[in-house]
């Protein structure tokens, strides 16, 4: 087993996001359906993931699982279906596995320092007529923004986190369409870290 990076066993994200995100995780995992890439760092959604043989309903889920990393449960647990591989984040385009109908990404963009590589990466993973879905912290829009990004980067780098994206706007940009598209705050956190969103992003239907 390899050795995961010092953040992954330090884990910068903060203790308030498990239950102050808890139910919009949950919520988000309930979306899912086909095969599932699942990027780690929880574990009390996995019930919520909706196992059958139906059109709607998840087949398999692949579940990124480094070590320090997981802030919810043990995976002792897990249901039938889930199959944990030893990686983070960073390591996407190690995985041989793929394509997935459905991208299930939680709060796992403030720990990769390159986004575009990652945007890339689950672009390849995707199938075609599959979903990412998304539960990210963004930046704040405006001037007020900007510089909480600033000081969120600087205050947060020892901790490898990333704090400075416009998520929605990057993934329309490279010709996704994003819809469901909820922002919020999450107001027991950091300033820097408080603005979130919930969204789903897909290619433009084939004509």
């Amino acid at each position: 087993m390899a050795t995961p990076p010092l953040v992954a066993w330090m884990n910068p994200l903060p203790m308030e996001l498990a239950p102050a995100l808890a139910g919009r995780r949950r919520a988000l995992a309930e979306r899912a359906a086909g095969r599932v890439l699942d990027l780690g760092g929880w574990n009390d959604h996995l019930s919520a993931y909706r196992f059958g043989t139906g059109e709607n309903d998840v087949e398999s889920v692949v579940m990124l699982d480094r070590a320090g990393d997981v802030r919810a449960g043990t995976g002792r647990d897990d249901p039938h279906g889930v199959t944990r591989i030893d990686a983070g984040p960073d390591a996407l385009a190690d995985l041989d596995q793929g394509p997935f109908e459905s991208i299930v990404s939680l709060i796992r963009t403030p720990l990769v320092a390159d986004f575009d590589w990652m945007l890339r990466t689950l672009f390849d993973l995707l199938a075609d007529e599959g979903s990412i879905y998304l539960l990210e912290p963004v930046r704040r829009s405006g001037r007020f923004g900007r510089l909480l990004a600033l000081g969120g980067s600087v205050n947060c780098a020892a901790g490898g986190l990333h704090l400075d994206r416009d998520i929605p706007a990057d993934m329309r940009e490279r010709g996704m369409v994003v819809t469901n598209l909820s922002r919020f705050e999450v107001p027991t956190l950091s300033a820097p870290m408080r603005p979130f969103i919930e969204a789903t992003a897909r290619w433009p239907a084939r004509s």
